[in-house]
């Protein structure tokens, strides 16, 4: 095959997860060109890793941790000869012809797709009735787009090969030349919510983006902590309203409206659930709002799931 694809995997306190992601890679029909792992943990994992590690698996660590910062590191140890280059989450895994499937679609893909993404196959489907709520409130619209409340809809499972206006971060590839020219923006810490839509929107402006069906992953993330549900919460819309600031297409209007739907949403998921998780997400929207009014963008470098 004409390209060679590399992979970077930012990862943080999950090496169990990062193993089977890891394992998923050796047992692939076609074997990427290089695996760059960029390691933000409280304590390093490579020990618990050092089977995998070889000339093409590599171990970089990095402190303090940050989602952004770590695949900006990840881009500097790419090799000469890659032409695409890919973000993985450490909790995902691939099927065993994924990366054959994927190389398979960029040989022959028009010149002006930039990035392509993994087929999520385990994504979870959301109930219809909160489809007609969402989509009032400008939270939700067609599949696989960017709305001017800065949320971003819905896009996997696909049953075939789908162009979109946002690409979930940790499952994509891109052009190497697009990630020479166009870094993460690491005001987004920890977690980084919203980053993926804010780095692959920018990108969607100049290029076209594309889910390739035939290229197979599952998602596997822990559960949510939701004693944490009110930091999560603010940050939701915290990071939301910077995104939409930053880019002219957006409205703080239709925010602003989206924010509200969010609240009224997340107050009717946890009398409809029967917990307290809804009403903390809630009143972690309101603080943010708090935090915007006074102009105050605060970030938090925080875990939410366990």
């Amino acid at each position: 095959m004409e390209h060679k694809i590399a992979f970077i995997i930012p990862t943080r306190n999950r090496p169990e997860l990062l193993g089977k992601l890891l394992r998923s890679i050796q047992n692939q029909t076609v074997m990427p060109h290089q695996v760059i792992i960029v390691d933000g943990s409280d304590i390093s994992v490579e020990p618990k890793i050092k089977e995998f590690l070889s000339p093409i698996f590599s171990y970089n660590y990095v402190f303090p941790p940050s989602l952004t910062k770590q695949r900006n590191v990840g881009i500097k140890q790419l090799d000469r000869n890659i032409t695409l280059a890919g973000y993985l989450d450490d909790d995902v895994v691939l099927e065993n012809d994924a990366v054959e499937k994927m190389l398979l679609f960029w040989e022959h893909c028009p010149d002006d797709v930039g990035g392509t993404s993994f087929n999520i196959i385990n994504a979870p489907k959301r109930n219809p009735l909160s489809r007609i709520v969402t989509r009032l409130f400008c939270m939700d619209g067609s599949r696989g787009k960017v709305l001017p409340s800065g949320f971003n809809t819905d896009v996997y499972p696909l049953l075939k090969d789908t162009y979109t206006e946002w690409l979930c971060g940790g499952a994509t590839v891109w052009r190497k030349e697009i990630l020479e020219n166009h870094k993460y923006d690491e005001w987004y810490v920890g977690c980084s919510y919203q980053e993926d839509t804010d780095f692959s929107y920018q990108v969607a402006q100049k290029y076209r983006l594309i889910v390739v069906q035939k290229a197979k992953l599952q998602h596997n993330p822990p559960p949510y902590d939701q004693r944490k549900n009110k930091i999560l919460g603010k940050m939701n819309v915290i990071s939301r309203y910077y995104f939409v600031r930053k880019h002219a297409q957006m409205s703080v209007t239709m925010f602003y409206w989206g924010a509200f739907g969010e609240i009224l949403y997340n107050i009717s998921r946890s009398f409809w659930e029967r917990n307290l998780g809804g009403i903390l997400l809630a009143s972690g929207n309101l603080s943010g709002l708090f935090h915007i009014i006074n102009k105050n963008l605060v970030q938090e470098d925080e875990t939410f799931r366990k």
